[in-house]
């Protein structure tokens, strides 16, 4: 089963900095030599450390690394050399990402709208009623009632004078 490794954001435009304590046990002397490894497929960048003030702490200066390597993560690692010895305490990733930024564009608009223009706007509010029937016991059932339907008025019309409308002989 494979370890999950720590992932350390940096920004690949800006110079960052990465502090680690490193604790030498069983030497008489510090470190030699501390250094960061950052491994991208095609090339492995190695960053030296530098001592602080505080007792055991490392600090690593990286460069902007924008144009040298992608955004995107990398398996590194601390490593220290001493007494013709070689360690490598501590595995990680680094990210590189570009930081968040907001692009804003003006734009013009493709047609003005003059201030005496015949454009007019209103507002209309518009309201809905929903008309709810009575309950059965009120309603009022009408009977149907018969309608006699009027027929069409019939002229004189001969069954030679139908037949020739319908075919339009002449």
């Amino acid at each position: 089963m494979e370890q999950s490794l720590e992932t350390i954001d940096l920004d690949i435009e800006e110079s960052n900095e990465l502090s680690f304590k490193i604790k030498v046990e069983g030497a008489p002397q510090s470190p030699a030599k501390v250094r960061l490894v950052c491994e991208a497929p095609e090339v492995t960048y190695m960053f030296n450390g530098c001592g602080t003030n505080e007792d055991g702490v490392v600090q690593f200066t990286l460069p902007p690394m924008i144009g040298k390597i992608s955004e995107g993560s990398y398996q590194s690692k601390v490593e220290v050399l001493i007494d013709n010895k070689y360690f490598s305490p501590v595995t990680f990733n680094i990210n590189f990402k570009k930081a968040m930024t907001v692009v804003v564009e003006s734009m013009q608009a493709s047609k003005k709208i003059e201030k005496n223009s015949d454009l007019k706007v209103s507002i209309e509010k518009i309201i809905s009623k929903l008309s709810i029937a009575p309950p059965a016991s009120k309603l009022q059932i009408e009977q149907p009632r018969l309608v006699e339907a009027k027929k069409p008025e019939q002229k004189n019309i001969t069954l030679k004078d139908r037949y020739e409308s319908k075919h339009k002989i002449k």
